[in-house]
């Protein structure tokens, strides 16, 4: 599942960190008292954290060792962190919540993903959260008619040293998720991004929250796109 760039990026200092609280916040939202969570790379645990200040128990899985390590280190009581490749993890029981965030975009058969969790993990009756990079984020558009990338679905530099294959629309996504059996039956985006994470970390944190608030008004066009699913009938 991609390289190991754990390296040179930190998912606590990088910019990425105001996706993470931004999305973390949103999917717990949806948890209920008692509810067993999947987060399906994890990273070095920082949405963890987040999903584990609520009433339920986190299992989470990293195949990267230096931040399986990291996340085993912050001693969370209601997280197990596993040291495994999405593909290979296997659990003794079904999870009400199933959480893939930012993870799809990495691997090279997402679809194959999303049939083990509605196949494998999900209970009946359960979620599943699904955050992904948006193409028609509103940087990216005004890259485009600046004439700096060739096509909104052009990848990156930073995206392809940190193993992104492939990016999905909200439509994208959605009918992916129909592929492997699931119905998607919430969507939302994620921050309004009008300029890139670099341009972005000079403002101040309260600036990058509003970013967040207002991109409700612009649903097709936040840096991320929130969805999600239920198993299909």
């Amino acid at each position: 599942m991609g390289h190991d760039y754990s390296d040179r990026y930190d998912p606590e200092t990088d910019f990425d960190r105001h996706y993470t609280v931004a999305t973390g916040t949103r999917i717990r939202r949806w948890f209920r008292p008692g509810d067993r969570v999947l987060e399906l790379g994890c990273a070095a645990g920082f949405m963890t954290s987040l999903l584990a200040e609520r009433d339920v128990t986190v299992d989470a899985v990293e195949r990267t060792p230096a931040y399986h390590r990291r996340a085993v280190d912050r001693g969370l009581p209601r997280a197990t962190f596993h040291l495994a490749d999405v593909y290979e993890f296997t659990a003794g029981h079904r999870y009400e919540q199933v959480v893939a965030a930012h993870v799809l975009n990495e691997l090279p058969d997402p679809l194959a993903l999303l049939r083990r969790i509605r196949e494998e993990f999900l209970a009946p009756g359960g979620l599943v959260h699904v955050s992904l990079t948006n193409p028609l984020s509103l940087h990216r558009l005004i890259a485009l008619e600046m004439g700096l990338i060739e096509s909104v679905e052009a990848l990156s530099e930073r995206g392809r040293d940190f193993s992104t294959v492939r990016i999905f629309d909200a439509d994208g996504l959605e009918e992916l998720g129909r592929q492997a059996g699931l119905t998607c039956v919430h969507r939302e985006p994620v921050l309004l991004k009008p300029f890139t994470n670099a341009q972005l970390s000079a403002l101040p944190d309260e600036v990058i929250a509003g970013l967040d608030r207002v991109a409700r008004r612009f649903p097709e066009h936040g840096a991320l796109n929130y969805a999600i699913f239920v198993a299909g009938e």
